[in-house]
């Protein structure tokens, strides 16, 4: 029923788009040294290629990214991709009422599909949007998972983008569960009056913190990369 309903919120997601932004990032650092199966590479070496779409439309709003990554895991895997679709489906424009309250823009019915190689999950559960001055978006979404690899649990998910301070912004997102703490965060700078182009270009550097403790189990990932990112 909940694959039903995620491949309805993704078709929805698709189609009668209201506002959309698309960028293409390319990251590398030689610092993945730590424990971690998913983020680290035997010789601490990685580059991701990631693909990252978001757009708004008639019902709700639709986040995804593709990370395209090679270096050597400690499983022998040299090239790995990874991806996250989020669809979630606005209260206030499915009903036509409000719902926004003090800082709460809106409410949603948030879902997530994550997929890689020998792994998938399935999220669902609410969504707000936040307005504090400063941001241009901050978001909080809390989800009841489901993988095949490990126990259901919960997951709290908030993202955040701020405004432009001379050509300079953060953005980012948490991942909690029960098991883990994984969080990205981008300190990037707007070159695109530099090189003259139509098109926004960021260079910057991107902080991956990931812990998982969970029965007697430990890992830490805890690096920065250099970035380079194009926004069409």
């Amino acid at each position: 029923m909940f694959m039903k309903l995620f491949v309805l919120f993704f078709l929805l997601g698709s189609w009668l788009v209201a506002f959309e932004t698309t960028n293409i990032q390319l990251l590398y650092s030689n610092d993945f040294k730590g424990n971690s199966f998913i983020y680290d590479t035997k010789d601490g070496r990685k580059t991701t290629l990631t693909f990252e779409h978001f757009r708004t439309f008639s019902y709700g709003d639709l986040y995804m990214f593709v990370d395209a990554m090679k270096g050597e895991k400690f499983n022998g895997t040299e090239q790995e991709v990874y991806t996250e679709i989020s669809p979630r489906l606005s209260f206030s424009k499915m009903t036509g009422k409000t719902f926004s309250f003090g800082i709460i823009k809106d409410v949603f019915i948030a879902t997530q599909l994550n997929y890689g190689e020998g792994y998938g999950a399935y999220l669902g559960g609410f969504g707000v949007d936040i307005d504090i001055p400063g941001f241009v978006s901050i978001n909080l979404n809390a989800y009841y998972k489901s993988e095949n690899i490990e126990s259901d649990t919960y997951q709290i998910s908030p993202a955040y983008k701020t405004k432009d301070y001379y050509h300079v912004h953060f953005e980012g997102y948490m991942d909690l569960t029960s098991r883990d703490f994984n969080t990205h965060n981008q300190l990037l700078y707007d070159i695109t009056s530099f090189v003259s182009s139509k098109e926004h270009i960021y260079l910057g550097t991107e902080w991956i913190y990931y812990k998982y403790n969970n029965n007697g189990s430990k890992s830490l990932t805890n690096t920065f990369q250099a970035m380079f990112k194009y926004e069409f």
